[in-house]
């Protein structure tokens, strides 16, 4: 490596990730620390008698918690320590003001360093070898260079858990035991999770969110920082300590007290043994102290993990400083509103069920709501896989909008599709979209919603969400799969600016509305019957998450993605369709004055014959409103995308145990890599022979309902489940693709059969309306993949299919 000597010179290397001026408040006096190591070197002599290698020493704290290129990168030849110097060294300054100013209870020092205290602790969580170990293992590779990038993106992202709850400053000044410090000096504790529990296994910490979980920090040898749910704190008895707390992010904004700050209690020896039991069994291998004494708490008595939080919990009569509900006024006349627990808007029971207080019926509905029988949905299922009994399932909250949105239109009573076009107010559009707003609240947990991966055979479409295009392949895709999750199209106006707000401004959403209600209509039966899952923007309720895919979408756009050629025409007929049906809506005179323009030769007559014909076909048309001037006040607002985004559309399919499923060749081309003969043969055996295979379709809903229903697709639907279960299967068992290649042949010809045969629902009538596609396969890019695992990080989830789903392109 070709380096200069000043530049070897001024290189740091030997980095410390428990900085040493935060080291020197655990001494005594001097400047050395009694550094213990949990795991020493050993030698096992022939007598199988074990000799330990320096176990326990004094050490200077430039040798204690430092590891060599810990933080340094390489660039090629160049070597680089950007991140301790430039990165550690700006939060190093800042954290140590903070500490300082938490130790001296200075209020305005407090106040002042008050978010840099806690980005500084946040930081220092993921900042040492156990933390960055942890962040690895959230990735499926990670280069040294993307760790550290991975590092600083996320060094934030427990902050606003921590603000929200109570806090702490405990002292030993009257007590000879001391606090100690460890290699991991932010220490999770949780009652319900000894060492030995599996949320504790290296490098996992309980999380944060959970319910019961308790932060420690040392600020030094004699005071120590508790940090602590709210919610637990106001009821331990009454929790459940391993759920997530209310509204459980990682990330966020929130809106907090900087005075609210306990530090009266002083512990006595016992107490703070029990602190210092805990941090060393979180320790990664070291820790450190004053006092030899100080590193032996287990010498000194029995000490009980759940006991512990006894000391831990602040003083019952202490927490009425925290939580409660925050107004803020501001000089423009809003005033914000937030919560004990962060959220903006107030907590609603409307969408709140109750859960059954015995185990249902085999023949009952379950109470998930996805409309299947007990027997048949959640009854084998474990916990963990079941979506939420305790809300209003996805299903049937799409089933109260659909209602809800004929009642506000009159088509429940006596009103028609015509008579909707004609007499749609903004009245009428303002109560749709409150209605949606109603039933996806801001801070709506989504995920706890989905569907989980429980071996159901279930895929995401991606492409473009459209009633005049959703029957083209979408809708097809319940005769292959048990469920087919699809993104709502309709616009969330929680967080929207005024400008582009259907509540705000209702008058410009008139025409894009139509739209989606006449989707709803195909879709109903599908709703109904849970085959097909509309589901929200999941970015609607987590900021950051948007953030992110903002962020990748700006990089993805540097790297020049065009959209095919093929696909760029449908869109452009797509939008000349939109183009026409808005020339329509405008006024007589406008259009007579278009046709002039046009035909400058054509005749009075010709003009008013063609004016005449335009009005004909926006009577025929259903997509048409039948109002005049619509696009008098700003316009009519229209939405066209591909949704969702490829990494978006990963991270739900993992999420969900779904394939990956689009008719859009500019998204498959942007999602997937090529084989790199990496998959096994069986697997790849496998992608020959689904691809080898004709698979019919059918734009009707009507007649695809019909043979879901029915049961004609049910040989179908069973070789994609045993297809599924090949694919996400962790065993190399050979496949027998014999069976799989006749079963995929006799199903499809069956189904093609049935859809040409008279004797059929919808009659010989209804063939021209099938085809058969090809299914081409492809595994999502390694390059979205970083992405994706960084978003369920900052989803705060870890449930997701162990296997990356497939994803085909329907031809």
């Amino acid at each position: 490596m070709n380096l200069s000597k000043s530049t070897k010179e001024n290189l740091t290397r030997n980095n410390h990730y428990v900085p040493q001026w935060y080291q020197k408040g655990f001494v005594i006096k001097g400047e050395q620390l009694i550094y213990l190591d949990l795991c020493p070197n050993q030698k096992i002599l022939k007598d199988g008698r074990v000799i330990k290698f320096n176990e326990r020493k004094s050490l200077p704290f430039s040798k204690c918690f430092c590891e060599y290129d810990l933080y340094t990168t390489y660039f090629g030849n160049v070597i680089s320590d950007d991140i301790e110097k430039k990165i550690f060294g700006k939060i190093d300054d800042s954290g140590a003001k903070a500490i300082r100013a938490f130790i001296t209870a200075d209020p305005l020092e407090q106040h002042e360093h008050f978010i840099d205290f806690f980005l500084y602790i946040d930081a220092q969580k993921l900042r040492t070898p156990k933390g960055l170990n942890w962040l690895r293992t959230q990735y499926n590779t990670l280069t040294q260079e993307d760790l550290m990038i991975e590092m600083n993106i996320l060094q934030s992202m427990h902050c606003a858990t921590w603000l929200e709850g109570t806090r702490e400053i405990v002292s030993a000044k009257d007590s000879e035991t001391k606090f100690i410090i460890s290699d991991h000096p932010i220490t999770i504790y949780n009652y319900a999770c000894p060492p030995t529990n599996k949320y504790c296994k290296y490098p996992n910490d309980p999380s944060v969110t959970m319910t019961a979980s308790q932060t420690l920090f040392p600020l030094s040898k004699d005071y120590c920082l508790i940090l602590t749910n709210y919610e637990y704190a106001i009821s331990p008895n009454s929790i459940d300590p391993l759920q997530k707390r209310t509204n459980a992010r990682n990330f966020g904004e929130t809106l907090v007290r900087t005075d609210a700050l306990l530090r009266d209690r002083k512990l006595n020896d016992k107490e703070i043994r029990e602190i210092n039991y805990v941090i060393k069994h979180r320790a990664r291998r070291y820790v450190a102290g004053g006092k030899e004494e100080w590193l032996y708490p287990e010498k000194y008595g029995e000490i009980i993990w759940e006991d512990i939080q006894k000391t831990l919990l602040p003083p019952s009569n202490k927490i009425h400083e925290f939580g409660g509900e925050l107004f803020a006024g501001f000089d423009s006349g809003k005033t914000y509103y937030q919560d004990a627990f962060g959220r903006t808007t107030q907590d609603s029971n409307i969408l709140v069920k109750e859960i059954p207080k015995e185990e249902p019926s085999l023949n009952d509905y379950c109470p998930c709501g996805q409309g299947r029988l007990y027997e048949k949905c959640c009854k084998n299922k474990e916990f963990t896989k079941r979506a939420a009994w305790d809300e209003y399932s996805i299903r049937e909250r799409n089933l109260i909008f659909y209602n809800g949105m004929r009642d506000i239109l009159g088509l429940n009573e006596d009103k028609n599709w015509d008579d909707v076009r004609k007499e749609i107010s903004d009245e009428q559009i303002k109560y749709i979209y409150t209605l949606y707003s109603d039933l996806w609240p801001p801070h709506t947990d989504l995920i706890k919603l989905l569907p989980k991966p429980d071996g159901v055979c279930r895929a995401l479409y991606m492409g473009i969400v459209d009633p005049r295009t959703i029957s083209n392949y979408a809708t097809s895709l319940v005769l292959y799969f048990d469920e087919i999750i699809i993104q709502n199209p309709f616009v969330n106006p929680s967080g929207i600016a005024a400008d582009y707000n259907p509540i705000e401004n209702p008058a410009q959403f008139k025409q894009e509305t139509l739209k989606y209600i006449i989707l709803y209509d195909e879709l109903y039966p599908f709703i109904c019957s849970g085959t097909i899952n509309l589901i929200p923007d999941i970015t609607v309720f987590n900021k950051q998450l948007r953030i992110q895919l903002i962020e990748f979408g700006k990089q993805n756009s540097k790297d020049n993605i065009n959209i095919v050629e093929k696909e760029r025409e449908f869109m452009e007929k797509l939008a000349i369709d939109d183009f026409k049906r808005a020339n329509w809506a405008l006024s007589e005179q406008e259009q007579i004055n278009q046709f002039r323009r046009t035909a400058p030769d054509a005749s009075e007559e010709f003009i008013h014959r063609m004016f005449e014909l335009s009005q004909k076909m926006r009577s025929e048309d259903p997509f048409s409103l039948l109002q005049d001037n619509v696009y008098a006040n700003g316009g009519q607002i229209s939405f066209s995308n591909l949704s969702p985004a490829p990494t978006l559309a990963i991270f739900l399919a993992q999420l969900t145990g779904a394939h990956i499923i689009t008719d859009s060749p500019t998204r498959f081309s942007q999602i997937v890599r090529k084989f790199e003969g990496k998959e096994t043969s069986r697997v790849n055996l496998l992608y020959e022979l689904i691809e080898s295979i004709q698979y019919p379709f059918n734009i009707l809903p009507t007649t695809v309902f019909q043979l879901r229903e029915q049961g004609y697709a049910d040989k179908m639907l069973t070789i994609w489940q045993d297809i599924s279960e090949s694919l996400f299967s962790d065993s190399e068992k050979v496949i027998d693709t014999e069976y799989i290649r006749r079963e995929l042949v006799d199903s499809s010809k069956y189904l093609i059969q049935i859809l040409s045969e008279d004797s059929f629902v919808l009659s010989k009538e209804y063939t021209q309306y099938s085809f058969n596609a090809k299914f081409q396969i492809g595994l999502p890019s390694r390059s979205v993949l970083k992405s994706v695992m960084r978003l369920f990080v900052i989803s705060n989830t870890s449930d997701r299919a162990k296997k990356l789903p497939i994803v085909i392109y329907v031809e």
